[in-house]
């Protein structure tokens, strides 16, 4: 999942770095208010954590869908036509991908 926060400037997306998988563990990295740069403007912009919004990585899903094709085709050799069932596995980390968005986008902290 990647973490994004809209410039103060403009519609402009800026990329959060940051591994936090729930808006809890971003406040406990980057605190309740922290501050980016501005690409477009140049200037430093203050934002908040509820500010932030998911969206999902794609690069996820190349991987999930890679892994997927390469397990179906193996088990196809092995196993026949039930090999196919590994088809799933891009389904699955996409559904997974969806969930943690989806967990991340609704949940809010408290402003102080």
């Amino acid at each position: 999942m990647n973490l994004y926060v809209k410039c103060g400037t403009g519609d402009e997306m800026v990329r959060v770095k940051s591994s936090a998988s729930t808006r809890s563990d971003l406040q406990m990295e980057k605190g309740d208010e922290f501050t980016i740069d501005c690409p477009k403007s140049g200037k430093k912009v203050k934002v908040h954590v509820n500010d932030v919004r998911a969206e999902v990585n794609k690069t996820i899903i190349v991987i999930g869908l890679g892994i997927g094709v390469v397990a179906t085709i193996v088990l196809w050799n092995l196993y026949g036509a039930i090999g196919t069932v590994s088809g799933i596995i891009p389904l699955l980390f996409f559904q997974q991908e969806k969930r943690a968005v989806k967990s991340f986008n609704s949940f809010m902290i408290r402003r102080k």
